[in-house]
C-alpha cells in the first residue's frame, strides 16, 4: 500500500510538466491509447497473475515444491504467449480504434508506442505474481515505483526534447516534419500527438525496467527447489483451468470498461461542436479530444483512490484463501476487516477530493494549463462525491475471484455495462451536461457490481458483512469532517493566501478525521499490526 501511495504521487507529480508539454489534446491523445490497452492489459494480467498466486500458495501450504517449480517454469512460457497475443491485438486495433470509436486519428502514433508495454508488463507480473504466492510483496512494491520512476524521467525527458526539437523545426520551417503548418495553433495541433507519443515511449521503457527487476528479484530469491521430475505441461494446464474462469470474468470487465471509456468518448461527438467550444471556450478542431483530455486530467486524481484501495484487494488474494481454508468465523473477520478499511480510505480520499477538487486542480495545473483547472473542478467534486462504489467494488471483486467463483460476477458486470453504457449516451450526449455525466454512470456502475460481489460472498461462503461498522460510520463520519472543515475554511481562512487556506484546511480535515475514526473505534490500532 506503501508503495501504491508513492507510485501515485509520482504518477500525479509526472502528469503535472507532461501536460505542459503536450497540451489537454496530447493528453486526449495519451487517454485515448489507454483506454484502448487497458481492456487488453486487464485481461492479459486480471486472470493469469491472480491464478499464479493462488497455486503457489495453495502448494506452499502443502510443502509440494516440485508443484511450485513446474507451475514457475509454465508461467513464464503462458505469460509470454499471453502478453505477446495482447501486443499483437493492441497493434491491429490500432487503427480502427483511434479513427472509428474516439475520433481522434492522430491518437495512433500513441496507441502504436504503448502497445510493447503489454508484453513486458505480462512478463513482470508472472515474476511479481509467483512471489505474492509466498505473501512476499516487495518485488511487487519495488517494481511499481521502479516502472513509475522510469516512466516520469524518460517520459519528460522524450516529451521535453520532442516538442523543443518540433518547435524550432516549424519555426524555422514553417513545417512539422515536412508538412506545412497554417500557424502557430495548426503547427501546436500536429506537434502536441507527436509529443504525446514520444512520451509515450517513456512507458514503455519503464515496463521493461520492472520486468528486469522483478525477474532478477524472483530468480533469485525463489529458486531453490529440490531435484526431481517436474511435469511443465501439466503446470501449464493448471494454470489455463484454474483461469479460465478469471478470464472470462476478467474479459467481461475488461468488454464493459472499454465500453464505457468508448460510450462516453462517442456520447460527446453526439454534442454540438459550437456548444461546446462555447461553453469551454475553446477553439479549433481537436474540441472533442481536448475536453476528453479535460476529463483524463480529473480522472487521474480520482483514480489515486482506488489505486491505493485496490492493494488491499491485490494482497487479499492469498490471504483470503488461506483464512477461508481455516474456519469460517476468521474468515467473516478478515473480510469485514478489509471491506472496512477499504471504505474508510474511500470516503477519506473522496472527501479531499470533493472539498478541495479546485485547490487540487489549480494547484497542479494553475501555473500551465489554468484552462484545466477551470474546466475540470466540477467533475472532479463528482467523482469524489461518489467514489465509495468504486473502491468497494474492487476490493470485493478480488475476494470473490480468490475464493474461485469468478464466474459469478459475470452478470453483475454485464448489468453495469449496460447501465453505463446507456446513462452514457443519455446524458453525456445533452450539451449542458456533457462530461460531467460520466461521474453519474460511474456511481451506478460500480455500485451494481459492489452490491453483487457482498451478495455472493454472503450467499455462497455465508460471510456476514457488518453494515454499520463497514459503510455507515465511516460515511457519517466523513461527512461531518467535510462540513466542519467547509465552515472552518469559510469563517477564518478567507484572508490567506489560496495555497495556505489549502493547506491548512488539508491538515485539519486529516486531524479531525483520524481522531473521529479512533474516538469511534472505526479503526483499530491492533487490527494494523504487521507480521514478522
Amino acid at each position: 500500500m506503501v508503495s501504491t501511495v508513492v507510485v501515485k504521487i509520482i504518477s500525479a507529480v509526472y502528469k503535472i510538466p507532461l501536460t505542459a508539454y503536450i497540451g489537454a489534446a496530447g493528453r486526449g491523445c495519451f487517454s485515448v491509447a489507454y483506454n484502448l490497452c487497458m481492456p487488453i492489459h486487464a485481461l492479459t494480467m486480471g486472470a493469469f497473475p491472480i491464478a499464479l498466486s493462488k497455486l503457489v500458495s495453495t502448494y506452499n501450504a502443502k510443502g509440494d515444491y516440485l508443484k511450485i517449480k513446474a507451475v514457475k517454469k509454465a508461467s513464464g512460457r503462458l505469460f509470454f504467449i499471453v502478453g505477446t497475443a495482447g501486443m499483437m491485438i493492441m497493434i491491429l486495433a490500432a487503427e480502427p480504434y483511434a479513427k472509428g470509436v474516439a475520433s481522434s486519428p492522430k491518437s495512433l502514433y500513441t496507441i502504436l508506442a504503448l502497445a510493447p508495454s503489454v508484453l513486458f508488463s505480462c512478463l513482470a507480473a508472472s515474476k511479481r505474481a509467483f512471489a505474492e504466492g509466498y505473501l512476499d510483496m516487495k518485488p511487487t512494491a519495488l517494481s511499481q515505483v521502479i516502472e513509475a520512476l522510469f516512466k516520469m524521467v524518460f517520459g519528460l525527458l522524450f516529451a521535453r526534447f520532442s516538442m523543443s526539437y518540433l518547435y524550432d523545426s516549424y519555426c524555422k520551417s514553417g513545417a512539422v516534419l515536412g508538412i506545412p503548418a497554417a500557424g502557430e495553433e495548426d503547427a501546436l495541433s500536429q506537434i502536441y500527438p507527436l509529443t504525446a507519443a514520444c512520451a509515450m515511449l517513456g512507458v514503455t521503457l519503464a515496463s521493461i525496467a520492472s520486468w528486469i527487476f522483478s525477474a532478477v528479484y524472483t530468480n533469485s530469491r525463489y529458486n531453490s527447489f529440490p531435484a526431481g521430475k517436474i511435469d511443465v505441461r501439466e503446470g501449464m494446464n493448471e494454470l489455463v483451468m484454474f483461469s479460465l474462469p478469471l478470464v472470462g470474468a476478467t474479459a467481461v470487465q475488461s468488454i464493459a470498461n472499454f465500453i464505457d471509456t468508448a460510450s462516453i468518448q462517442y456520447s460527446l461527438t453526439l454534442v454540438d461542436k459550437a456548444a461546446l467550444s462555447l461553453q469551454y471556450n475553446i477553439s479549433g478542431d481537436d474540441v472533442y479530444t481536448y475536453l476528453y483530455g479535460i476529463y483524463s486530467a480529473a480522472l487521474d486524481f480520482k483514480n489515486l483512490v482506488p489505486g491505493i484501495v485496490m492493494s488491499l484487494g491485490v494482497t487479499a488474494v492469498p490471504a483470503v484463501s488461506a483464512a477461508y481454508e481455516s474456519s469460517t468465523e476468521r474468515f467473516t473477520a478478515l473480510m469485514n476487516s478489509i471491506l472496512k478499511y477499504t471504505s474508510v480510505l474511500a470516503c477519506a480520499g473522496g472527501g479531499v477530493l470533493s472539498l478541495f477538487s479546485g485547490d487540487i486542480l489549480s494547484l497542479f495545473y494553475g501555473s500551465s494549463n489554468s484552462d484545466i483547472a477551470e474546466n475540470g473542478s466540477s467533475l472532479l467534486f463528482l467523482f469524489g462525491v461518489t467514489m465509495l462504489p468504486c473502491c468497494i467494488a474492487s476490493t470485493a471483486v478480488y475476494c470473490v475471484q480468490s475464493l474461485g467463483y469468478s464466474k459469478q460476477i459475470i452478470l453483475p458486470f454485464l448489468v453495469s455495462a449496460v447501465v453505463r453504457c446507456t446513462l452514457n449516451l443519455l446524458l453525456v450526449s445533452r450539451a449542458e451536461i456533457n462530461i460531467l455525466a460520466s461521474a453519474v454512470s460511474n456511481f451506478a456502475g460500480f455500485l451494481i457490481i459492489a452490491v453483487w460481489s457482498i451478495l455472493i460472498l454472503k450467499k455462497k461462503i455465508n460471510c456476514r458483512v457488518s453494515i454499520l461498522n463497514v459503510f455507515v460510520k465511516p460515511i457519517i463520519c466523513t461527512s461531518v469532517v467535510y462540513f466542519a472543515v467547509k465552515i472552518i475554511r469559510e469563517a477564518v481562512f478567507t484572508g490567506l493566501s489560496d495555497f495556505w487556506s489549502f493547506a491548512l484546511s488539508l491538515l485539519i480535515y486529516g486531524v479531525i478525521l483520524a481522531f473521529l475514526l479512533i474516538l469511534l473505534k472505526i479503526i483499530s490500532l491492533s487490527e494494523l499490526k504487521t507480521n514478522k
